[in-house]
């Protein structure tokens, strides 16, 4: 009797702070996943907005709900992986969303050998503007060139590696990529299109997610390698400002 496939357990985690205006459009690019084998965790940080009442509406559908104060998103990240029991666990927060076949991507071109996997993203602005963005494992030394929300780590990779870093407010994620890369652990890139971000939020801040970005760098980059990559950077906030013109609006100071 040929054996039946069960189908991996993957935990999102959705980390959610007085965001009523975008949430459900989160929540409900999670429940309605083409991929069924899902873990929902939202954690949402004492909101005072709304934002509670939008989730408790999917309570039925959201395996795990925590509210309450918290020490910003790396803190609400680590809440949410403490609950994750699946197998890889992805983040998507309130400002973003999924394609609908975000998940089934990932467990379709995911090997036994890889610790992380990522995709495309679809940068959104207020303006109307919009633009996909890859990512580029190969350039991580050189800044967030990961699209976080496109994400999928192995849980247990997190058992291994530890917590985000609670005393970064923007590029604590940046720092997790660069903890796994320095662990010799295996990323795979996914060409597709895995999810969208509306920009506008603390992480599309240019300057102070350019400065994070640095000081994560100086932990495990050498003096040559930080000098490259501080000039790199440097060049690029020139280029988003003159020749791209600031097309999304961002906060570039």
């Amino acid at each position: 009797m040929k054996q039946r496939y069960i189908l991996p357990k993957i935990s999102i985690v959705t980390t959610v702070f007085n965001a009523v205006a975008t949430v459900e459009d989160t929540i409900l690019s999670v429940v309605n996943q083409t991929y069924k084998n899902i873990e929902y965790i939202v954690v949402d940080g004492g909101s005072t907005d709304g934002t509670l009442q939008i989730i408790n509406n999917y309570k039925d559908r959201i395996t795990h709900i925590i509210s309450e104060p918290d020490n910003g998103i790396a803190d609400g990240f680590n809440k949410g992986i403490t609950l994750a029991t699946g197998e890889w666990t992805g983040m998507i927060n309130a400002d973003d969303w999924y394609a609908l076949n975000a998940v089934e991507l990932m467990v379709e071109n995911v090997s036994e050998n890889d610790q992380v996997c990522c995709g495309n993203i679809m940068l959104m602005g207020n303006n109307g503007f919009s633009r996909i963005k890859k990512s580029k494992v190969s350039w991580l030394n050189l800044g967030m060139y990961i699209m976080h929300p496109t994400c999928f780590i192995r849980t247990e990779v997190y058992r291994q590696i530890g917590s985000y870093d609670t005393s970064l407010k923007i590029a604590m994620d940046f720092d997790m990529f660069l903890r796994i890369k320095h662990k010799g652990l295996k990323f795979k890139y996914i060409d597709e299109l895995m999810a969208y971000m509306r920009t506008g939020g603390v992480s599309t801040n240019v300057t102070k997610m350019h400065k994070e970005e640095l000081t994560v760098m100086k932990r495990y980059l050498t003096q040559f390698n930080y000098f490259m990559a501080y000039t790199f950077n440097y060049m690029n906030r020139l280029r988003w400002r003159f020749f791209y013109k600031n097309p999304f609006n961002v906060k570039l100071k």
